[in-house]
């Protein structure tokens, strides 16, 4: 068993998105099992989902942008820098949730095809430290100190858990997991101020500022696009069914594996730092570990398959069991999920390729989501994102080794991918067809 003292930032990485991707499914379960029932689930799926579409493209843009910025200035301009950074999303976080909460009896609606029902602003007030927070996770890295990212975590995601499902478990009503979410908020900031005492400097540096804006512009814009495919989803559910149990189902239904989602994630952020450094080293150590992915993830999705629907009705409930057609089908992402040539492109340098691939794949997803779900409702909506987000992956690839001269082979063991992509699909077949 790994020792926590012995913990490496690589695999503190991966036990944070584990930590979080974690909470989330933890969370759905402890309410979608409470008596607070469907459709008042369905309301805090459209919360959530506002969140997403409030902050993912920027703020995982201006993350993804912290660490090769850091690495690329002074040593004595790093505490200012941090504290444009912090500076940045408490600014950003504030403005939006704002935005939101003044004008959320237009925007709600515009968004999910629902009504905004009471509690929102108690939600925007633990989405504003959420956001404001989320660079902490960076300067722990930066700083490597694996053991206290990992007490961040636990306090985020278990704090999150907590918050979320005692309340309701208790015979109360929403409102009150949305006050204990705000007043776990008021905790993490402070942690947060106290985590920053000594490591950042008040100072403006416009030089620090451009070459951080200029660095996260393109990556900014490529998670817009994202987000966009995102927004286009819950948009498009949201109104052309216009009924909160539809939404409840489409958004417990429309998950990745969580265990290949964190793990890729966490992988693909300490690849890109270690390509950039030593490219040939780095590549290899890709192909070691993208291995390793393998073994990891692809069992569980194959596993998963024939079970789904059992395990939706122990965790959620009968009410959620149709969900499991949705989720076997997202399982498929696994197949694109643990190909990592977004990490080769950003480490080379090259991240407005991710742009244009980015709109590319967004006209995809918009035309295959118009069409597939008058074919087949929500399992259309299901297979629009699973054919868009291989494109993606697929054209990646073929930048890599036709414009950056990589061979696949040398960052990818082909025979092993294609070997559990096969029995993946043949899973799904199987689990659908028997």
């Amino acid at each position: 068993m790994l020792r926590l003292a012995s913990l490496s930032v690589a695999s503190a990485l991966q036990l944070f998105q584990l930590l979080r991707v974690g909470a989330l499914l933890l969370g759905s379960v402890l309410l979608a099992r409470s008596p607070v029932g469907v459709q008042a689930v369905g309301h805090f799926e459209a919360m959530l989902f506002v969140g997403t579409v409030v902050a993912f493209f920027w703020a995982n843009g201006l993350l993804q942008g912290i660490a090769p910025v850091f690495w690329g200035i002074s040593e004595a301009d790093r505490p200012v820098f941090l504290f444009h950074v912090f500076a940045l999303f408490g600014g950003l976080s504030a403005l939006l949730c704002g935005i939101f909460w003044l004008g959320r009896s237009v925007l709600v609606p515009a968004l999910t095809g629902l009504q905004p029902e009471s509690g929102w602003g108690w939600y925007l007030a633990y989405l504003f430290v959420h956001l404001a927070t989320l660079p902490l996770e960076y300067l722990y890295t930066l700083h490597r100190r694996p053991l206290s990212l990992m007490g961040w975590g636990a306090l985020s995601f278990g704090g999150y858990v907590v918050a979320l499902g005692t309340p309701v478990w208790m015979g109360l009503d929403l409102l009150y997991s949305l006050k204990a979410l705000a007043a776990l908020s008021a905790v993490r900031a402070v942690w947060c101020l106290a985590a920053l005492c000594g490591k950042v400097r008040p100072q403006w540096q416009p030089m620090v500022w451009r070459k951080y804006i200029v660095f996260s512009f393109p990556l900014v814009l490529n998670l817009l696009v994202g987000q966009a495919i995102l927004l286009f989803d819950g948009w498009l559910v949201g109104w052309y069914f216009r009924d909160e149990t539809v939404f409840a189902l489409y958004r417990y239904g429309s998950r990745e594996m969580p265990v290949a989602l964190a793990l890729a994630s966490g992988l693909g952020t300490a690849l890109t730092a270690r390509i950039a450094a030593e490219p040939s080293a780095g590549l290899s150590e890709m192909r070691r570990q993208g291995r390793l992915l393998f073994h990891r993830v692809f069992p569980l999705s194959i596993g998963l398959m024939p079970v789904s629907s059992a395990a939706f009705r122990g965790l959620f409930g009968h009410a959620f069991e149709p969900a499991a057609a949705l989720f076997n089908i997202y399982l498929l992402l696994t197949i694109s999920r643990v190909l990592l040539p977004n990490a080769i492109v950003l480490a080379y340098g090259h991240a407005p390729v991710l742009l244009k691939v980015g709109v590319t794949e967004l006209a995809l997803k918009v035309a295959l989501g118009l069409a597939l779900i008058r074919i087949g409702g929500l399992t259309g909506v299901a297979w629009s994102a699973v054919l868009a987000f291989f494109w993606e992956k697929a054209a990646l690839t073929w930048y890599v080794h036709r414009r950056l001269g990589i061979p696949v082979g040398k960052w990818l063991d082909i025979p092993l991918y294609a070997a559990y992509s096969a029995a993946l699909l043949l899973a799904w077949a199987v689990a659908v067809f028997r």
